[in-house]
C-alpha cells in the first residue's frame, strides 16, 4: 500500500493557481513530458445527460456552478457526474485554448499533453473537443 501511495505522488505534474486565462487553472509544478496521463488516477464516474430545467429551483451559486464546470449544449442538455459537483477534480479547473497543450482522449476521461510543458505553464484544452 504503502509504495503505491508513493507512487501516485510520482504521477503529481500540476497544481491549481489564479490564472490569467480565467479565474483558477492548472499548472504545471515541473516538466512534463510529450503524450503524458496528466490526471493518472483520478476516478471514472458515471456521466449522465440531463436538462438545464432539472435545475431550475437550485440556488444561484449551483446554477453557476454547473455552466462553471460542465458543458451545457445549445439544447440546454448538459452531461454531469453521477457524484454532481462534490466529485470535480483537478483537471475540471483546465482553462480552454484556441492553442491548447492538452487534449482529451477516452471519450474525455483522459487528458494527454500534446507536446513537451515547462514548468510553471498553464494547461490547456479545447473545449470544443468535450461536445
Amino acid at each position: 500500500m504503502k509504495s503505491s501511495v508513493i507512487e501516485n505522488f510520482k504521477n503529481t505534474y500540476c497544481r491549481l493557481k489564479p490564472s490569467k486565462i480565467s479565474g483558477v487553472g492548472v499548472f504545471a509544478v515541473r516538466d512534463i513530458p510529450q503524450n503524458k496521463n496528466l490526471f493518472q488516477g483520478i476516478k471514472k464516474h458515471k456521466w449522465y445527460k440531463l436538462r438545464l430545467s432539472d435545475f431550475k429551483n437550485f440556488d444561484k451559486e449551483i446554477l453557476r456552478m454547473i455552466d462553471d464546470f460542465f458543458s451545457v449544449e445549445k439544447d440546454g442538455k448538459v452531461w454531469v457526474p453521477e457524484v454532481g459537483l462534490n466529485g470535480i477534480d483537478i483537471s475540471f479547473f483546465l482553462n480552454t485554448s484556441e492553442s491548447p497543450n492538452v487534449k482529451t482522449a477516452d471519450k474525455g476521461f483522459t487528458f494527454l499533453t500534446m507536446r513537451k510543458i515547462k514548468k510553471g505553464e498553464e494547461l490547456t484544452v479545447s473545449y470544443k473537443s468535450y461536445d
